[in-house]
């Protein structure tokens, strides 16, 4: 029996779509396995479409583009969902390219596994005009964990589902999401909670460029925040009164643990002092939803 797999690919205004539609046609692939893509294009002018046309007039893959107008990334994300016909729905981002063994790789992880989800790994790079304490501390990198190991979590952007694990057939990414991030943690949080098994594949890899707006201390801390908010969100939200009331009152301890090793570390390495920022920031966000603070929107 042959294997279906759809890559489910949201754009929005990056050239960069060509060399991640280009990668995945150069994917290696086993004999019995077929793919097709689709795109939702989030920019209401379809800036995507030459791109698409150009790819789709020098490949034979099945390729199913639709612009997705309002501003947000799960609507989006639902829309290359609701297109794909796949038994398996594979993501990458459109500023990521993929290894030609990418896919060959998901697919065995997930029938080796039995994994409803399989994650990969995500390598950065970094343009030559990176302030050097971003490249040295990785900020922007996202370490995968050891291959075989189950999450509890996952993201996006390197990714492998089965079709009936989706946590809804169509909109499985939550639209009050579509502006803040988190939409992808907690997608996989839904997945995990129905019982699924998600995976890491150390060998399923993507490349991504850091973008240049990225490299900055107030992104970075932006992007800490609402970490944390997502984190509040997922697996402290549910519990009990006391529970994330005794949660908040860590995470208040903890920003000042990171808000103190931040300033004593600074005279000697930014690199070191930025993590513990991070980590300030990161227990200030689940400090900010627990407190129905609004939330810090990445995508709007």
């Amino acid at each position: 029996m042959r294997t279906r797999v759809t890559v489910c690919l949201c754009t929005y205004r990056r050239p960069q779509l060509a060399a991640t539609l280009n990668s995945i046609a150069a994917l290696q692939l086993p004999s019995d396995v077929d793919i097709n893509i689709s795109i939702a294009d989030n920019d209401p002018l379809g800036s995507g479409k030459p791109i698409v046309d150009a790819f789709c007039a020098n490949n034979d893959i099945e390729v199913h583009y639709q612009i997705q107008p309002e501003k947000n990334i799960s609507l989006t994300r639902n829309m290359t969902v609701a297109n794909a016909n796949g038994d398996y729905l594979a993501f990458i981002d459109d500023d990521e390219e993929a290894d030609s063994q990418w896919l060959l790789r998901l697919l065995e992880c997930a029938q080796t596994y039995q994994a409803a989800a399989v994650v990969g790994q995500v390598d950065t790079i970094y343009p030559p005009e990176s302030p050097a304490w971003i490249r040295e501390g990785n900020f922007l990198g996202r370490q995968t964990e050891a291959t075989g190991s189950q999450l509890s979590v996952g993201l996006t952007g390197n990714s492998l589902v089965r079709r009936d694990a989706l946590p809804h057939p169509s909109s499985p990414f939550d639209k009050k999401m579509g502006t803040t991030g988190g939409e992808d943690s907690a997608f996989f949080s839904a997945i995990a909670q129905n019982g699924g098994k998600i995976i890491a594949c150390r060998e399923a890899v993507v490349t991504e460029t850091a973008e240049p707006h990225r490299l900055n201390a107030a992104y970075l801390l932006a992007q800490a925040t609402r970490i944390g908010e997502t984190y509040a969100c997922t697996f402290i939200a549910p519990k009990s009164l006391i529970s994330r009331s005794f949660h908040c009152l860590r995470a208040m301890l903890q920003s000042w643990v990171g808000a103190i090793a931040a300033l004593a570390c600074k005279p000697f390495s930014k690199k070191y002092s930025f993590q513990y920022q991070m980590l300030m920031q990161k227990n200030m966000g689940k400090v900010r939803y627990l407190m129905k603070r609004p939330p810090v929107e990445l995508y709007k």
